[in-house]
């Protein structure tokens, strides 16, 4: 909350004051600068993408057979030590992230994903590698063939005229990263409480109290205002809310299954170190080694 205060950015906390400012029609999520991200749009422009990436994320309700089994094998295969963060949490955030696009992913193409968070920065985004990464990404997607599924889709989409040529470009990225990154981060430090006898509660409740993302940024008459959901609203509020929220837990209740059965002969975890961004909370690695 300090570094927020040191850059001039107001600080909304508490779950009510921040369902308030979520819904207040004076905050506005668009800065001024054009993007044509919804997540820095309002309004018409705003619900006319998010109901294309609605009809996307659909795809995947309920969660594929196919995709569910393909992760507890995944998962079940782990040992006899590994990272939360690269052996588990990486791979299911990812098979996940090839689904919604209908398109073959690798580990290359996740480092670039990875990298564009800090260009997510909300004291200015002026990371050029990010930057970069993001850009290479839009560039891939934009040739890359593509099965069923979210590529082909906003294809479809741009041909039929509900998307322009920027947001065909730049939607895609977007849509991997939000089925990415806060995935990635989640399951992470969910399997770490596992690990560490921590866990209590439903998935639902270790999505609130872990909050993958932990700020929001609106802009009003006086200025940017950052929005904690760190009190309950994991999954955002009002027109913002994440749409892929049924998506998002029911892969979290099959990935974090399979692993309490990896997890059940014991085990200690070692190397735990953390992420320093200061909107997405989650693990940098942290070591599992079974008994």
């Amino acid at each position: 909350m300090d570094e927020f205060e040191r850059h001039g950015i107001g600080v909304v906390t508490g779950r009510d004051a921040a369902a308030r400012a979520l819904r207040a029609p004076e905050l506005t999520s668009d800065p001024g600068t054009g993007s044509p991200s919804l997540l820095l749009r309002d309004g018409e422009e705003h619900a006319r993408v998010r109901a294309v990436l609605r009809e996307i994320i659909a795809g995947l309700e309920p969660f594929p057979d196919a995709l569910r089994s393909g992760i507890e094998q995944g998962v079940a295969g782990l040992g006899p030590s590994f990272d939360l963060v690269r052996d588990f949490a990486r791979p299911v955030a990812g098979a996940v992230t090839a689904a919604v696009l209908g398109v073959r992913l690798d580990d290359v193409f996740f480092d670039h994903l990875e990298a564009t968070t800090a260009n997510l920065d909300v004291f200015g985004g002026t990371d050029r590698a990010g930057q970069a990464s993001a850009f290479r990404l839009a560039v891939q997607l934009s040739r890359l063939p593509a099965g069923p599924g979210g590529l082909t889709a906003l294809r479809a989409a741009h041909a039929a005229g509900r998307l322009d040529d920027d947001e065909l470009t730049f939607t895609p990225v977007v849509l991997a990263h939000a089925a990415y990154e806060n995935s990635l981060n989640f399951l992470a430090c969910a399997g770490l409480e596992l690990a560490s006898g921590a866990a209590a509660g439903s998935v639902r409740a270790q999505v609130t109290s872990i909050c993958p993302a932990r700020y929001v940024l609106r802009f009003g008459a006086e200025g940017p205002v950052a929005i904690s959901l760190a009190d309950g609203l994991p999954f955002g509020l009002g027109p913002h809310a994440c749409p892929g929220s049924g998506v998002a837990l029911a892969e979290a209740e099959i990935a974090l299954g399979a692993l309490a059965k990896v997890l059940e002969r014991g085990c200690r975890v070692s190397d735990v170190a953390w992420k320093t961004h200061p909107v997405f909370h989650g693990l940098a690695q942290a070591w599992v080694e079974l008994s």
